[in-house]
């Protein structure tokens, strides 16, 4: 059987799009692989706990308060959230509370700690 050239045209379309697609699908699982291999690490400042940092694990309203930005309704926002939804697992997951910003975050970020992770959850946000 003889095919016209219109039709080894759209025979030749439709095997690169074919071959696009499989290449598609090999790349996108490479790609997958190698990201979930990559380990996340904390940055460093909330790996110490030296002294004078405010552990937003256990601190109470008062001891929240005393951080620059953050005043009675945000540290009760804290609180709150943390009995809601369990110990921070990094300074960084002070983002999920409500009124706490990229701003007040950077600020506050090297005067908090977590106190470790043994108890922790990463529960996002």
């Amino acid at each position: 059987m003889k095919l016209t050239k219109a039709e080894r045209r759209i025979w030749a379309s439709v095997m690169a799009a074919g071959a696009a697609m499989a290449l598609c699908f090999v790349l996108r699982s490479t790609a997958m692989t190698v990201l979930d291999k990559l380990p996340y690490e904390p940055p460093a400042v909330t790996r110490g706990t030296g002294e004078g940092l405010v552990n937003i694990n256990t601190a109470g309203l008062e001891e929240l308060m005393s951080l620059p930005g953050i005043g009675e309704r945000r540290a009760q926002a804290i609180l709150d959230d943390r009995a809601a939804n369990g110990p921070y697992r990094y300074p960084e997951n002070l983002i999920r509370v409500k009124g706490i910003g990229e701003e007040i975050l950077s600020d506050i970020l090297e005067q908090i700690t977590t106190g470790g992770n043994e108890n922790a959850q990463d529960i996002g946000g």
